[in-house]
């Protein structure tokens, strides 16, 4: 696991609450609104839109794990579109009918984007074209419910088939509307607010085991141009436009319905009051990305993500928390470190920028009241280093998920040093992350063997305190010595230490240089043991290759 987000490369905000708590992201790559998103495979692709130049057929896609955007193939609509129908099915991109606001264009194709291929393809034509509509999968079924046709708002309902490609007509939607929401919640469609003129509270059901609707509660607050998601198997429905109240005309209301109970109830609110986004559902989050903050012609590249607290609070596995290097429960101010367990994170993210977060994907981890550089989070896993402002003996490291504190921490002394080296197996033992000084060449098999009295740099953790340590977070700015005293030992043999202490421009990374002695005995798999001061404990047993 460690391979995964501590990797060898070095070798080559809001208050949570019961009613949930909204976290930016990294931005829409352009400003516009009326955007159509879905996720496939844990990416949120968006598609579509307007802009101060009119309307667009790009695609981009966003990985939250790296929070970074991509730019994929337009779709094919020559002259762009917006107020798209979007889904994903079947590990597919489906835009199912659209419009281009200010003219008479309306669409009624459906085109099919296959994430492989990076190609996209028209498969089929829907009965009653238009786009503004609600819009949910239910297995291998689209449903697309009311929007904006050719002569204004419709009850059109209708549902695709993408195994077959074939469009089927279902009975009409009560309400006729358009810039609705819609969600799918065991099996069930339900089609939410929207506008024909004004603004509706309507909330409708369709079950396709009956193949009728019902009306079921309204939402509190009526508007149209909103987004929304499902968390937990409840529907969360937030922004849009309309009745606001507000000079800009946009919504921050955000508002949960449980099918299961038929009620509703108040989360909080929106940041940035926008309309004309979809809400993209992953991992209990909903991602918002760009729409208008003011009613009409607006545009922003905003993106929020907003995450309810989790059912359950985090744990930590019982002797979960590790050394990242030996893999040892030993460990040291300043140490990179990983805990195990459940429940830690919702969905994972890796850092990608210095200085590391303090929070990331809405978890916060802390010894002793100090807050951890984060480098890593996910539901079973969580890389972190300690601050170096710890005092050695005993410790309490708390993890904090969305507001809910773990209900099996982790707890233990912490060590002057505890001295750990990397290994490429990521287990603490084997072939160390050990190169040939300047080289950047592997001392083992995987590059090369080392030459007796060559510098070798061994790459490690846990060495305890430096002279000067960097802040929180941030990287070594150059050469920054151990207090203590690095003893390095070759096939048991004392080596000469030529300097320990912070690799510059990493994190919590530690390196030792030594020379290897001329009288090694070589081999492919000798030995390496790093001790820090006299009455320091020894590192894990780690080898290298030593030529003749």
């Amino acid at each position: 696991m460690w391979g995964l987000h501590f990797s060898l490369a070095f070798l080559s905000v809001g208050i949570a609450c019961a009613q949930g708590l909204w976290e930016p992201r990294a931005p829409f790559p352009i400003e516009a609104t009326e955007v159509s998103a879905a996720v496939i495979d844990g990416r949120v692709y968006v598609v579509c839109g307007v802009t101060e130049t009119g309307s667009i057929n790009h695609l981009y896609i966003y990985d939250p794990r790296i929070d970074s955007w991509a730019a994929g193939p337009p779709a094919p609509i020559e002259g762009g579109a917006d107020h798209c129908n979007v889904a994903a099915a079947g590990g597919h991109l489906y835009i199912l009918g659209a419009i281009r606001v200010g003219s008479s264009f309306v669409d009624g194709n459906t085109y099919e984007y296959d994430p492989v291929t990076r190609n996209w393809q028209t498969v089929a034509q829907m009965n009653v074209p238009r786009g503004a509509s609600g819009v949910a999968a239910i297995g291998d079924r689209i449903y697309v419910a009311g929007g904006l046709g050719a002569s204004g708002s419709v009850a059109s309902f209708e549902v695709f088939n993408i195994s077959n490609g074939e469009w089927t007509v279902l009975p009409d939607m009560p309400t006729a509307r358009d810039h609705l929401t819609a969600q799918a919640v065991d099996g069930k469609f339900y089609a939410i607010a929207g506008r024909a003129g004004s603004e509706f509270t309507v909330n409708e059901e369709f079950d396709p085991a009956t193949n009728a609707w019902r009306a079921r509660a309204p939402i509190p607050t009526a508007r149209g141009g909103l987004g929304s998601g499902v968390i937990n198997r409840r529907i969360v429905v937030m922004g849009g436009e309309g009745a606001s109240g507000t000079p800009e005309g946009t919504f921050r209301e955000n508002e949960e319905y449980d099918p299961e109970t038929d009620s509703w109830r108040s989360l909080d609110p929106m940041p940035t009051p926008r309309h004309g986004f979809y809400g993209a559902s992953h991992d209990g989050r909903i991602f918002t990305p760009g729409g208008g903050p003011v009613a009409g012609a607006f545009f922003s590249s905003v993106h929020d993500v907003f995450y309810l607290p989790p059912e359950q609070p985090p744990s930590v596995t019982e002797g979960g928390m590790r050394h990242a290097a030996s893999f040892e429960e030993a460990f040291a101010p300043g140490a990179l470190v990983s805990l195990f367990g459940d429940g830690l994170s919702q969905g994972e993210q890796l850092a990608v920028e210095l200085p590391l977060p303090m929070r990331m994907n809405a978890v916060e981890v802390s010894v002793n009241g100090l807050p951890a550089p984060l480098f890593y989070v996910s539901d079973g896993q969580i890389n972190l280093q300690l601050p170096y402002d710890l005092e050695p003996g005993p410790f309490d490291l708390r993890v904090n998920n969305v507001g809910v504190e773990c209900s099996r921490c982790a707890s233990g002394v912490l060590l002057d040093s505890a001295p750990g080296i990397f290994t490429l197996s990521q287990s603490g033992e084997g072939q160390g992350a050990v190169l040939i000084a300047g080289t950047g060449i592997l001392a083992g098999a995987e590059g090369r063997p080392a030459g007796k009295g060559e510098v070798i740099e061994i790459y490690c953790s846990g060495l305890g305190t430096v002279e000067a340590p960097p802040g929180p977070g941030e990287p070594a700015q150059g050469p920054v010595a151990t207090l203590a005293e690095a003893q390095v030992t070759i096939a048991g043999m004392p080596a000469e230490v030529l300097y320990a202490g912070l690799t510059p421009g990493a994190v919590g990374l530690y390196q030792v240089n030594a020379r290897i002695p001329m009288d090694t005995e070589a081999g492919s798999a000798v030995p390496v043991v790093l001790r820090m001061g006299e009455s320091g404990r020894d590192s894990n047993t780690v080898t290298i290759a030593v030529a003749e």
